[in-house]
């Protein structure tokens, strides 16, 4: 009986962990999102010549690359 009750504490535990990672991931991809609109309001704001436009929207892509990739 206490094997079973372990086997279901660890199937919980597993479970709301891969709920607070998704959540997590959910939350970053939505911060991330609003900040790519920050950007595309402040490049249109200040007339941003389109070859700029370009190269600033390369270097967001390569920021959120990273922020993902060092967020746990």
């Amino acid at each position: 009986m206490t094997i079973t009750l372990q086997h279901k504490k660890r199937r919980s535990e597993l479970r709301n962990q891969v709920i607070r990672e998704s959540a997590s991931n959910q939350t970053l991809n939505i911060l991330l999102a609003l900040d790519r609109i920050v950007v595309e309001l402040c490049m249109r704001a200040y007339k941003i010549p389109r070859r700029d436009r370009l190269i600033m929207r390369e270097h967001n892509r390569r920021l959120h690359d990273a922020v993902r990739e060092h967020l746990p």
